[in-house]
């Protein structure tokens, strides 16, 4: 008896051993305190306040504002594959994102160029998958800037799902977002807070000449600059749907002071989709003439635009 039960439990073990363990299961459960916002919770595992979009689309949270005390989160993560002998591309892509064509997905996070050229014992990134559904006005364009903060990186969306032509997305569509440098960064936090614990040192007087240097920097910073945080703050809250602060923050950006060109026709550029997105379609289109005026040759792209918005910018072409 007692030799069976040691053999029995050798061969779960080698079972266990055996089974692949589901790359995207809960690697941390987080359960919602008295007080916590969602996207505390994201600065706190993830470094970055902004990743609680993450968090919501990931555990399915309709409101990402109102999150209860008691609520159990799912904290996903990217992970890290060494390839062996034997693997390929599309066998990682088949065994770990369910399909063996997304190994074109997995080259360009990767920035690998050749299929073929991968080597044994070589480090790939492998994206944590995050379920999303397609909002009403949305593109690929404006999601990637939710996930990614870079519009241009549409085309890994596009590729991961298989999408051809993404002037087709429709509202409802079910895609799911690769994101590869999904790192849960709470333990390397702690290890920073243990070395910022060290003996108290006397501070070194500072000199009225290094205050007076430090001054003079400060004074010197373009004020240009200021408008053009203002102008990208702005731009950031467009794409989060926060189009009162959106319009707030890009005229602000033109009081301040946009000396370059190319931000100007950006900032009316951008207060025109807002305005669209408002349903002030006056508004959208005194912006839209304010940007023709900077550039009479600007055009939209369907890619990165929504079909409302190219209508009200067909109008003005048309006035």
């Amino acid at each position: 008896m007692k030799q069976f039960t040691h053999s029995l439990a050798a061969a779960i073990i080698l079972f266990m051993l055996a089974s692949p363990i589901p790359l995207f299961a809960a690697v941390i459960t987080h359960t919602v305190k008295e007080g916590e916002s969602l996207t505390g919770i994201a600065k706190r595992y993830y470094g970055s306040d902004e990743r609680f979009i993450i968090l919501a689309e990931y555990n399915n949270i309709p409101n990402p504002k109102k999150i209860e005390a008691g609520l159990k989160l799912t904290i996903p993560k990217s992970l890290k594959y060494k390839i062996k002998k034997g693997d390929s591309l599309a066998l990682i892509s088949k065994k770990y994102l369910d399909n063996k064509d997304r190994y074109k997905a997995l080259m360009e996070i990767n920035a690998i160029s050749d299929p073929k050229a991968v080597s044994i014992d070589q480090i790939i990134k492998i994206p944590a998958k995050i379920p999303y559904t397609v909002k009403k006005g949305e593109t690929l364009a404006i999601i990637a800037e939710k996930f990614y903060g870079d519009i241009k990186r549409y085309s890994l969306i596009a590729s991961y799902n298989f999408i051809s032509d993404p002037k087709t997305l429709e509202p409802g569509q079910k895609l799911i977002i690769p994101i590869s440098d999904l790192e849960i960064v709470e333990s390397k936090a702690k290890k920073i807070e243990e070395k910022k614990i060290v003996k108290a040192v006397p501070e070194k007087p500072v000199s009225k000449n290094n205050i007076e240097k430090k001054e003079t920097v400060k004074a010197e910073i373009p004020q240009k600059e200021e408008g053009q945080q203002f102008l990208k703050k702005g731009i950031d809250s467009y794409f989060k749907g926060k189009y009162d602060d959106a319009v707030t923050e890009i005229n602000t950006g033109l009081e301040k002071g946009l000396k370059e060109k190319a931000d100007k026709l950006k900032a009316h550029r951008f207060l025109a989709y807002t305005y669209v997105a408002k349903e002030d379609k006056e508004e959208a289109k005194r912006h839209f003439k304010k940007a023709l005026e900077i550039d009479p040759k600007m055009e939209l792209d369907p890619i990165y635009v929504s079909p409302k918005i190219i209508e009200v910018f067909k109008e003005v072409k048309g006035e």
